[in-house]
């Protein structure tokens, strides 16, 4: 049995304990910046879809089949053929033109760096690792070391047993790896590991004395317009490679547009053909279609694709010189789901677009265009939402003296004054003028607004929402989550997402919520929040159920407690901790259905509340 991580240990059981705030041992440093939203440079010509030989009828019954399944959760669509958009749609709440996370997408990305890299003679596919990093090796590790190469960490089969669990253990990535033990004979199997990705990433900086996205900036970003571009970098300063990076969508796509185009951009040779040939060709076969340097092998011939969690991809298919880009939050890992098999049927192996340009339909085209005009919503940015003026003057409402009549209506309705009969549902006027200047103390104050898998991928754990008031805001429901030392105001729309900004310990996020206005079975009125953050896979809901002066709320995230499950059983370090003893005995014992609680538990937690009033201590930092 390969050794286990203590880090993944102590994730473990924290997840069982709902620790979800204490996962962390590494500092964290905010990075992101805002996204700013500047015009995208050198954009894609856009033209009908009959132009480029393809039916509007079919893009359009493509997008409404993303649109309708109810486990794609499309966020962003683009099509392109022959080198010009003949589709985009944005998905309320998600914007046009804005940048999105990529998960693992961005391993491609890498892929071309260290294409560049061995052009330039930093370092050969086949040399090993020992040799760039002689210095980040424990000296008990160098005892029966194998042979890891650069081609080992572009194919996924170094075998290297240090994996992205143990990313929350020490700094020191780099160490941690090369001082790792391997599972197998390196270049013999594969095995999907992120780190391996990281490491390509840190081999180039050490022999270009820049990071890899600085790398990648003057040799491919800059050249073709890729502006507004952001990439996480690890604890020692390393760009993480593997995933952290976020992009725009039609960014992503002149990315596939160069390895169509075998590495040309407006004729210029950026990257070398022959490496585009070797990234795009099968290097090493796994249980899916093949794997080649950093890039997966497609479904259909000649395909490739660059892929990354919970639906984030960009599909090129050379013969039919076509590029499909989506980004989702589903709970597809590794190319498999609802998602995929949409994108395979409507465009898959049987489909093939006209070879020339078909007679244009302006009543189907009128239809698409109205289809993405329905699907997108207003379409526009969202600015801070909040002028600092105006949020101080609501958070200082939200704390005054409440109403004296307040008990009072609790005595003579049932429910206090958000009780309303099933035969009528309080508007949310009503709603606003009832809760604002209102503030309830959370009992557990564990739970935060940054969905949990936001919080790992980025390092950026929880203080937990302490509080939860509500403020008027130019007419505007604004509920205050007071989250560690800061408050996030949260500006809801219930006719269509409203769009703000908030701060996650310093860096900027923004998010689109909807609300809903409901009644429980016990008469309860509830207040339904769905907080999308727009620059993200992940969505954080909140359901908020008032009884007099009581408050609970019901946690929830998409993807959710079943996401966590299939990533755990994609981590090696998990199946080895399925072997201990202690939680052998467990799974033995009927337990299975224990851990799988524990987990729904932790991703969709339950909080209660009371209300504040004015005196009243509530345990708040000084």
């Amino acid at each position: 049995m390969a050794e286990i991580s203590f880090s993944f240990i102590q994730l473990f059981f924290k997840l069982m304990a709902r620790q979800t705030g204490q996962i962390g041992k590494i500092d964290f440093i905010p990075q992101k910046p805002h996204f700013r939203g500047e015009p995208v440079e050198q954009p894609f010509p856009r033209e009908s879809p009959e132009s480029q030989g393809v039916e509007s009828a079919h893009v359009r019954e493509y997008l409404e089949a993303l649109k309708m399944s109810p486990d794609a959760n499309i966020h962003q669509a683009i099509v392109i053929r022959h080198g010009k958009i003949i589709a985009e749609c944005s998905f309320s709440p998600y914007q046009r033109g804005m940048w999105h996370i990529t998960h693992s997408m961005c391993k491609t990305f890498t892929g071309l760096a260290a294409g560049l890299a061995i052009q330039e003679g930093l370092f050969g596919l086949d040399e090993s690792i020992d040799d760039i990093f002689p210095d980040k090796i424990r000296l008990l590790s160098r005892i029966g070391r194998k042979k890891v190469t650069i081609r080992h960490l572009l194919t996924m089969t170094s075998g290297v047993e240090y994996s992205e669990a143990g990313a929350i253990e020490s700094s020191d990535w780099c160490t941690n790896f090369m001082s790792a033990g391997c599972k197998f004979e390196p270049g013999t199997k594969f095995e999907y590991n992120s780190m391996n990705s990281f490491m390509l990433s840190a081999a180039i900086q050490e022999r270009s004395g820049i990071t890899m996205f600085q790398f990648l900036k003057t040799r491919i970003f800059d050249p073709m317009g890729i502006k507004e571009i952001f990439w996480e970098e690890s604890p020692r300063g390393y760009t993480k490679g593997g995933w952290g990076c976020f992009i725009r969508p039609e960014d992503a796509c002149k990315i596939g547009q160069l390895m169509l185009n075998k590495g040309l951009w407006n004729g210029r040779q950026l990257v070398p053909a022959y490496w585009i040939e070797s990234m795009t060709s099968r290097q090493v076969e796994n249980d899916k279609f093949g794997y080649g340097y950093q890039c997966w092998i497609e479904q259909r011939p000649g395909g490739f694709a660059m892929n990354g969690l919970f639906g984030q991809d960009v599909i090129c298919y050379p013969d039919d010189d076509m590029i499909l880009m989506v980004n989702s939050g589903n709970r597809e890992l590794l190319q498999e789901g609802s998602l995929t098999e949409i994108l395979r049927k409507f465009w898959g192996i049987s489909y093939h677009p006209s070879p020339v340009p078909l007679r244009e339909n302006p009543r189907e085209l009128k239809k698409l265009a109205e289809q993405i005009a329905l699907y997108s919503g207003h379409d526009t940015y969202g600015g801070s939402g909040l002028g600092s003026a105006i949020l101080e003057d609501a958070v200082n409402r939200n704390l005054a003296q409440l109403p004296p009549d307040f008990k009072k209506a609790r005595r003579t309705r049932r429910g206090w004054g958000l009780w309303a009969p099933k035969a009528t549902v309080m508007s949310p006027q009503e709603m606003l003028e009832t809760l604002k200047n209102h503030t309830f103390q959370m009992k557990n104050g564990r739970t935060g607004v940054f969905p949990l898998i936001c919080q790992v991928v980025h390092n950026n754990y929880t203080d937990g929402i302490r509080k939860i008031g509500f403020a008027d805001v130019n007419g505007t429901m604004n509920v205050l989550l007071y989250e560690g030392e800061e408050i996030l105001p949260v500006k809801v729309g219930f006719e269509e997402p409203a769009v703000s900004e908030i701060s996650i310990h310093g860096e900027p996020y923004y998010i689109g919520t909807a609300g809903r206005i409901a009644t429980d079975e016990y008469d309860r009125v509830v207040l339904l929040l769905n907080i999308s953050f727009i620059e993200e896979a992940c969505c954080r809901k909140m359901n908020l159920y008032f009884d007099g002066e009581d408050l609970e709320v019901r946690y929830s995230e998409t993807p959710g407690d079943a996401v966590i499950a299939d990533a755990l059983a994609y981590t090696g370090d998990s199946q080895d901790v399925f072997r201990l003893p202690i939680i052998r005995q467990i799974v033995e014992q009927g337990g299975k259905d224990f851990l799988d609680v524990s987990i729904q538990g932790t991703v969709n937690p339950t909080d209660r509340g009371h209300l504040v009033r004015e005196g009243e201590k509530t345990g708040d930092r000084p």
